[in-house]
């Protein structure tokens, strides 16, 4: 695949998961392109300042996840807003979790504090069209998520827990608020690791849905469709 995607890191990984990958990038590498043929991905640290020439630069992008909030006062991600909104005029972009809340708040929307953590095997009825299934059951680690939409924006699916959880903004612009690049064994340790922040209760019950099957492969094969639309 001769596509090349523009990835837009919100974060460093924490050393404790270098095991499991080095950078979003890699993350979203593993699974876009599992064996090895799928687009090019190029990183952009936007997190540190680091930000393409123009939106134009790649044939589309994709903003990732982060320990960060899209409503901290942080310079970078204003920055990361107004790219989006450029970039989305001309490129189809993708936004997941971080980025999906992201998206929204860059086109008008609010974003906030859910009722708890968001965590473990989610899943989100889809109402609207053009998703490759009625339900996407897909990792989640969340503790922000969209409040209310943007304006004109498509509200595709989404849970009682999460009810904005798949919007379409425009026609270049879709956004996914759980993780389709996550694997259980990252989310096995990462749950640990947030044992305490989380709650014990609400952890046991995250790692106990990992036994749920996911649909990770319908979503990898819709975002590259999404992305692939030159």
């Amino acid at each position: 695949m001769s596509l090349t995607i523009g990835i837009l890191e919100g974060g460093a990984v924490a050393p404790q998961f270098a095991a499991h990958f080095t950078s979003f990038t890699e993350s979203f590498r593993r699974f876009l392109a599992p064996n090895d043929d799928g687009p090019n991905l190029r990183p952009y640290r936007c997190y540190a300042g680091e930000f393409p020439d123009s939106g134009e630069a790649c044939d589309g992008w994709l903003i990732t996840g982060s320990a960060a909030s899209v409503r901290d006062d942080d310079g970078w991600i204003a920055d990361l807003e107004a790219f989006t909104r450029t970039a989305s005029e001309t490129r189809p972009l993708v936004g997941i979790c971080f980025g999906h809340q992201l998206v929204a708040q860059a086109f008008g929307g609010t974003v906030g504090k859910a009722a708890g953590w968001g965590v473990g095997v989610h899943g989100h009825d889809i109402t609207g069209s053009g998703a490759p299934s009625r339900r996407l059951n897909l990792l989640a680690s969340h503790q922000d998520q969209v409040m209310t939409p943007p304006p004109g924006a498509e509200v595709l699916g989404g849970s009682d827990f999460c009810p904005i959880g798949v919007m379409l903004v425009g026609a270049n612009v879709l956004s996914i608020q759980n993780h389709p690049e996550m694997t259980k064994v990252f989310a096995t340790d990462l749950y640990a690791h947030r044992r305490e922040i989380i709650g014990a209760d609400v952890a046991d019950r995250a790692l106990a849905s990992l036994e749920q099957p996911t649909n990770e492969a319908d979503v990898r094969t819709w975002i590259l469709d999404f992305l692939d639309r030159q």
